[in-house]
């Protein structure tokens, strides 16, 4: 049964909030150069080409949907199809000029590089499945492009487990201790005092 709960304790418990942060958090570690944060969700071109909501290089972490998948057992997984937009623009590296899509194809290689790597998928959390249906590509238009800018993402699949507990599970029971009238333990198995 679900109990009465505050916004502060549903935020506390949001299984999708803690995903979220825990990859934009491991993203700001393993890219400390680049900007990373949390976006509200899918970016579409349209708002690409009108505003300028990005500074390049950056990364913004979001979830595109998500969905609950029940099972047989009666428990709850949480299936995310989470994206990093990846924006770059022509910069100065090193020394010499590295042309925008260069930045991109580097910086989406290396979230799929976090995405192959047994211990980095996990983002820190337990009961999570490896990342599935993975994949990056760009996202072009030539009104972003003629402005100077990139945009790829890279987008995948992962299932935090256990999310709802299942109204199966039960208690274990202890075993029943046989006893005489005595109240002393005695031997299920024959009768005899133990």
């Amino acid at each position: 049964m679900i109990a009465p709960a505050t916004l502060a304790q549903l935020l506390e418990l949001a299984p999708l909030k803690r995903y979220l942060d825990a990859v934009e958090a491991s993203l700001k570690t393993l890219f400390p150069d680049i900007t990373v944060r949390q976006h509200p969700g899918r970016i579409d071109v349209s708002d690409i080409i009108e505003k300028d909501i990005f500074t390049p290089p950056m990364l913004a972490v979001a979830a595109t949907r998500w969905k609950l998948d029940g099972d047989l057992d009666g428990s709850w997984a949480l299936e995310i199809e989470p994206a990093v937009y990846i924006v770059t623009e022509d910069m100065a590296i090193g020394g010499r000029a590295v042309r925008r899509q260069e930045i991109a194809h580097a910086l989406s290689q290396g979230v799929l590089a976090i995405l192959g790597d047994l211990d980095a998928q996990r983002f820190g959390l337990t009961n999570i499945g490896s990342p599935q249906k993975v994949e990056a590509r760009p996202l072009f238009t030539s009104e972003v492009y003629a402005r100077g800018s990139a945009y790829y993402v890279a987008t995948w699949s992962q299932t935090l487990s256990g999310i709802v507990e299942s109204p199966l599970v039960k208690p274990a029971i202890p075993a029943p201790q046989i006893t005489d009238f005595d109240g002393e333990p005695v031997d299920a198995s024959d009768g005899a005092p133990v």
